[in-house]
């Protein structure tokens, strides 16, 4: 069996897997309110960690050099570091790396990071994969990225964030929604 078709038929298990993922997500998210706590979990030493429902925008402010506004539930700055390009065909390029968020959860949407807001860095990793027509049009691009720790409030954290990009006029719409997991702040010492 050749090596590239068996990778495709992993990726289009993954994209099927997400896909589904993704549907779903938005199904049980319904009409609540995007970053109000979606539910308590038990963390690490009987600690209690809270699941944050995130969504939004992500602008370019620099695409060649991977830096991008988050608009929605994060305000901030996102920077993707690409790693690797695992295809790239005139219909199908997929590439995976790890990303970089300092920014806020911005709870009262006011679109601006207050001190009483968790703020912090926030990494992750990510795999994108976007499909084109025929003419080199996108048709649509997606990723996921699994959040992988950070500093501050997002020291510890987890969880996964979905994004889609879609074509809008002459450029590209960046949307996306997922959930943060932050553990419970420690008490400052006496």
């Amino acid at each position: 069996m050749n090596r590239s078709i068996s990778t495709l038929t992993l990726l289009a298990g993954l994209v099927l897997g997400v896909t589904g993922a993704w549907v779903a997500q938005g199904a049980a998210a319904g009409s609540r309110p995007a970053s109000h706590p979606a539910a308590s979990v038990s963390g690490p030493i009987g600690s209690t960690a809270t699941t944050f429902r995130v969504r939004g925008t992500q602008v370019p402010v620099d695409p060649d050099k991977g830096t991008y506004a988050m608009r929605g539930d994060l305000v901030g700055r996102w920077t993707v570091v690409p790693a690797k390009t695992l295809n790239a065909t005139p219909r199908l390029y997929v590439e995976a790396g790890r990303e970089r968020f300092v920014g806020c959860l911005d709870r009262n949407h006011d679109e601006v990071c207050q001190a009483t807001e968790p703020h912090g860095v926030l990494r992750s990793s990510y795999i994108y994969w976007s499909s084109f027509a025929g003419n080199g049009q996108l048709v649509r691009g997606r990723w996921v990225h699994p959040v992988t720790g950070g500093s501050l409030a997002f020291e510890g954290s987890q969880g996964v964030i979905n994004m889609l990009d879609t074509p809008a006029g002459y450029g590209v719409r960046t949307t996306y929604r997922g959930r943060v997991v932050l553990l419970p702040t420690p008490p400052a010492p006496m």
